[in-house]
């Protein structure tokens, strides 16, 4: 065999085992590809049951000092930012950003093997038009996640973080190839702990319970980019964070949420959780900017919808509600500041800003999520 075949045998070999190994790899890209992504949404109850998360118990405690962090003894997690604000012409603006952290597993992994999937939405909107992103990331991999010491928040280049680790003052960045935003907040008031102690109840079901503390009283201000114009906006801010191991109504459920600044200095949230014509259950409280946190019940609140609006993908929602609490001399009628808002993410929802009208004016948000049957 000459020196020319033999160097053919080795250059054939060598060949074979590039494409061997190209393939090892691309099976092994494509597995974890695959394993990234979380489970579909609605499946998330049903996966809760099979695994053993830490309970969600009262008497616990929430530390605003330390909660910012992840817990992911729980199944799930949620860091929720929203801004109703306006620009130097007067024009309204709502932003929302949402992180979802999920775990596909009771167990914890590391690096590739982490069972931590983190989803972040980036909307933006006003009258007549919006902007909207999602990401989905794999924990332990260095794509996204959460550090302490101080608080800092990650997905890909979308960033959020703080001084401190209570995310306050805290500067968000997000940048996506259509619209941007970077916006600096600071509080004017104290966190809140809604329920007992942070101990959050939807619902007198033991399943809809979740530890949660809140942060109402802020103030934004910053720029957006929206398709190559820079916007400077200034309002208020509202934080959200929330972890325990029940993400989505029940199957035929829904949930509706309103958080609401009133022009009187208070922060009114409430929450309706229901089966469609069948009893509502309705939680609520009112916070002022001394600390002080009034839980109101559920027979103490009139929620009902005044007009049904059918969206362009064929969804029709109740957009236009009415919201009565007799008892703190509050009647309000919301308003949408644009009704299409169908948010197609991973956690599908109408969100978006709101104004209120009636004995209080004010702003703030409102989502819709239900569970279809």
């Amino acid at each position: 065999m000459t020196k020319k075949h033999w160097l053919c045998i080795k250059l054939v070999s060598l060949a074979g085992v590039v494409v061997f190994g190209l393939w090892l790899l691309t099976t092994f890209f494509f597995q974890h590809l695959i394993s990234t992504q979380p489970k579909p949404a609605t499946d998330i109850n049903e996966e809760t049951e099979a695994f053993v998360f830490e309970p969600v118990i009262p008497g616990q405690g929430v530390s605003v000092a330390t909660d910012m962090n992840e817990h992911t003894g729980f199944h799930y997690e949620t860091w929720h930012y929203r801004a109703n604000v306006k620009s130097s012409d007067g024009k309204d603006y709502g932003i929302q950003f949402l992180v979802y952290r999920v775990a596909n597993s009771d167990e914890n992994g590391v690096g590739w093997n982490s069972t931590q999937i983190y989803t972040a939405q980036l909307v933006v909107s006003t009258e007549g038009k919006s902007w909207l992103q999602q990401r989905i990331a794999r924990g332990g991999v260095g794509q996204a996640g959460v550090f302490m010491d101080p608080f800092h928040l990650w997905i890909d280049n979308w960033t959020w973080q703080s001084r401190n680790n209570t995310a306050l003052p805290s500067y968000l960045s997000a940048h996506t190839d259509d619209f941007s935003v970077a916006l600096t907040s600071e509080a004017y008031g104290p966190y809140i702990l809604p329920g007992d102690n942070g101990y959050n109840a939807l619902h007198d079901l033991p399943s809809k319970v979740s530890y949660k503390f809140s942060a109402p009283f802020l103030r934004t201000k910053g720029t957006l980019n929206l398709n190559g114009k820079n916007v400077a906006v200034q309002g208020l801010a509202w934080i959200d964070k929330e972890w325990g191991n029940s993400l989505l109504p029940e199957s035929g459920f829904g949930s509706n949420t309103f958080s609401i600044h009133l022009t009187d200095g208070r922060a009114l949230v409430l929450n309706q959780y229901h089966k469609q014509d069948q009893m509502k259950f309705v939680t609520g409280t009112i916070a002022n900017r001394s600390g002080t946190v009034t839980n109101i019940s559920n027979d103490e609140i009139r929620l009902y919808p005044l007009e049904n609006t059918t969206l362009l993908n064929g969804k029709t929602l109740a957009l236009r509600w009415v919201i009565e609490i007799p008892k703190y001399n509050i009647s309000l009628i919301t308003q949408t500041i644009e009704n299409e808002l169908w948010l197609p993410f991973w956690v599908p929802s109408w969100e978006g800003p709101i104004k209120v009208t009636g004995s209080h004016m004010g702003v703030g948000f409102m989502q819709l999520t239900s569970q279809e049957q």
